[in-house]
């Protein structure tokens, strides 16, 4: 029992929500429900509600268990913790098992319930701007942290580790490998859901702007967009050794140098697309090299 939410008065008992989100999304966790809110001035700041709610997203992954949801005003947030090396540029979140991050709240504007949350309305970002000062078309992004999302071989995420209602952006993927691809997200033999999100403004200067997958990995993407991605291959998608299932996704305005503006697939192992809508992306929308993805 390391927190407050495991000791928050002697026989207390935290009733788990079956609230249904906006888009048919359901709130899986059976846990504590931990509060976020960038715009938390006053209160405890130790996550217990949204009057108390942490300012910094990494503290509520931190303490974050099996079962528990994590819910997130609108605001910007910004990855703290190291991983993958040392210094600013690899900081990064990681996403954890059976832990499901909601954004799309705005206590001020008195949205705090669950089937109330609007993450277009009530945006909320989750950036590798560090500094806080990008401008257009990668302007200034030389300090940005190398992926927003950064999960390596060993990290092992499964389909109960859950994104819903977020923009990411600002991811800058220019380093050694593996630092070199997946600027919005670098799944390595990990398979998360995202649900609801955008995936914009993030590069790479090798595969994947957006979200890099290999080895395996297999998330499941429902209602996502990915907007003005760059790379060089692969800049809203690439996939080596991985099969992702993609429903009701956008792609548009994302480019690559070399191939896959929208989605680059290199041996990939049966990408599964339905509904999906991909335009203006180049030098094209899918470039497949070994594997190609089934498209409904």
């Amino acid at each position: 029992m390391k927190h407050w939410q495991r000791i928050l008065g002697a026989g207390l008992v935290m009733v788990a929500l079956a609230l249904t989100a906006l888009g048919g999304q359901d709130s899986l966790a059976n846990g504590t429900t931990i509060y976020v809110d960038a715009g938390a001035t006053t209160g405890a700041n130790n996550g217990s509600s949204w009057q108390h709610a942490f300012t910094d997203l990494q503290n509520a992954l931190d303490i974050a268990e099996a079962g528990d949801q994590i819910w997130v005003a609108e605001g910007t947030y910004r990855p703290s913790t190291e991983h993958g090396g040392s210094g600013d540029r690899y900081r990064s979140f990681q996403l954890k098992n059976s832990v499901a991050l909601y954004g799309g709240f705005d206590p001020d504007a008195g949205v705090t319930e669950f089937e109330h949350r609007d993450w277009v309305l009530h945006e909320t970002v989750l950036s590798g701007d560090l500094n806080g000062d990008d401008g257009p078309d990668f302007a200034n992004n030389g300090e940005n942290s190398y992926h927003v999302f950064y999960h390596p071989d060993g990290t092992g995420l499964d389909s109960t580790a859950s994104l819903d209602g977020f923009t990411v952006t600002a991811g800058n993927a220019n380093g050694d490998h593996p630092h070199d691809s997946g600027g919005g997200f670098y799944n390595y033999g990990s398979s998360p859901r995202l649900t609801n999100c955008t995936v914009e403004g993030n590069s790479a200067s090798d595969e994947g702007g957006g979200i890099y997958n290999s080895s395996y990995s297999s998330p499941a993407l429902t209602n996502c967009t990915f907007l003005g991605n760059s790379a060089g291959s692969g800049a809203g998608m690439y996939n080596t050794y991985a099969s992702p299932t993609l429903t009701n996704c956008t792609f548009h305005g994302n480019t690559a140098i070399a191939a896959g503006g929208g989605i680059s697939n290199f041996f990939a192992l049966a990408p599964t697309l339905t509904n999906c809508i991909l335009w203006g992306d180049t030098p094209d929308e899918i470039s497949s090299f070994a594997g190609g993805a089934a498209v409904t």
